[in-house]
């Protein structure tokens, strides 16, 4: 769960506010990508703090988290499904019709 302890409006874009916030999560799989809470777009230097361990990490310009003791770096972008096998069982060769016998 992501909780927003705090945030700065900076500007709109679009009709998104772009803010700089102060975050609570669980655990740093809940980050969200910079366009990922509704309504907001996170700017550089929002913090969130995960509360499983106690680590702050910091979001950088490029969208990805930064653990603030490790330098350890977090990105939240989720990864693109697999492209599904385009037949994972596929048929057997079909037998051919035996030739009509003649008369």
């Amino acid at each position: 769960m992501i909780t927003i302890l705090k945030e700065k409006f900076r500007n709109y874009d679009d009709s998104n506010s772009v803010v700089i916030a102060e975050l609570a999560v669980d655990t740093k799989t809940e980050l969200p990508t910079a366009d990922g809470i509704s309504g907001r777009i996170l700017s550089q230097g929002s913090l969130a703090w995960e509360i499983s361990t106690g680590d702050f990490y910091g979001l950088g310009s490029d969208g990805k988290w930064v653990d603030q003791g490790t330098g350890d770096v977090y990105d939240p972008t989720p990864e693109p499904a697999p492209d599904p096998d385009p037949d994972p069982d596929p048929d057997p060769d079909p037998t051919p019709d035996p030739a009509p016998e003649e008369a």
